[in-house]
């Protein structure tokens, strides 16, 4: 709980040097793709208290078509990390608010309610998410997979750290979505986007799962917050569950229940459909409170008393 109030305040704070940064100016207004960015987000928020969740797909659909193909690749939480420290280091102290707005609202929702970003609205996601066949997936070694997941984190520090020194931006070098979204792109895009395009049908959102720098910070915020799986029931150990998420984020391997890694889970909610007995579902934030079971490495197994 200290971990998730220390995160909470941060991101509270961000929230108010943001806001006080924007509405210093004199005419406050958020960009049409922001509207439209954060109305996603709130369907999807809606959507998941309700548990209609096949919404998910009329809302990544919408963001394709919108945030993609209308308004084009720079609708992206990477292209705001990459502008804050861009500015900072130019002294452009008043573009900021906007970008840091941006983050901290995404952070905000995934903090509360897992993260419907990445799982829900994020546009690039959405085209790896209907090029995937679920017929045709190929199962990455487990140890191979988490060494390549840890690539988002190198490309993370890339991404912050080249607009200090370079002053200039670095994410549109390895966005291969602004050649299919922009119509736009270097031949070794171009090349980049054919492999990715080609990987999705087979490896469930590769660009997600092993180079997207936001992916990795917002799994480690959604880990810190409140969000969490849990199993209200007896659990079968049938499996279904763990072959339902193809991002690999459930685990029933030597565990008395279905362990869940919260740093990877994109709040899909894939698990929970496909549960026969319908017992595993999204912990209250009030409810009644868990019994964990003993942690295994980088997923967080929970069990209801």
């Amino acid at each position: 709980m200290t971990k998730k109030i220390i995160t909470g305040l941060i991101i509270a704070i961000l929230l108010a040097i943001s806001l006080s940064s924007l509405l210093t100016k004199e005419e406050f207004s958020l960009p049409p793709k922001l509207i439209v960015l954060f109305i996603l987000l709130l369907i999807a928020m809606v959507a998941l208290k309700l548990k209609r969740y096949w919404l998910r797909y009329p809302i990544l659909i919408t963001s394709i078509a919108y945030l993609g193909f209308y308004e084009g690749s720079c609708v992206c939480p990477n292209g705001a990390l990459q502008n804050i420290p861009l500015f900072l280091a130019t002294s452009k102290y008043a573009n900021i608010g906007i970008y840091l707005f941006e983050i901290v609202v995404i952070f905000a929702v995934i903090f509360l309610m897992g993260n419907l970003y990445c799982g829900w609205v994020c546009h690039k996601g959405g085209i790896q998410e209907f090029l995937f066949r679920k017929k045709l997936a190929i199962k990455i070694p487990e140890k191979i997979d988490r060494v390549l997941r840890n690539f988002r984190f190198l490309f993370l520090g890339i991404v912050l750290a080249y607009p200090i020194f370079k002053h200039a931006k670095f994410f549109g070098k390895i966005d291969p979505f602004k050649v299919i979204f922009n119509l736009y792109g270097t031949t070794t895009l171009t090349i980049i986007l054919a492999i990715t395009l080609l990987a999705s049908i087979f490896i469930y959102r590769p660009f997600c799962r092993y180079v997207c720098p936001f992916g990795g910070l917002a799994g480690i915020v959604n880990s810190l917050g409140f969000f969490k799986l849990q199993f209200n029931g007896v659990c079968k150990r049938c499996r279904i569950c763990e072959n339902s998420c193809f991002f690999d984020a459930i685990k029933t391997d030597n565990t008395e229940s279905p362990a869940i890694a919260r740093s990877i889970c994109i709040s899909c909610m894939e698990c929970a459909q496909a549960c026969p007995k319908k017992v595993l579902e999204e912990k209250k934030i009030f409810g009644k409170t868990s019994r964990p079971q003993k942690d295994v490495g980088l997923v967080e197994p929970v069990k209801t008393g």
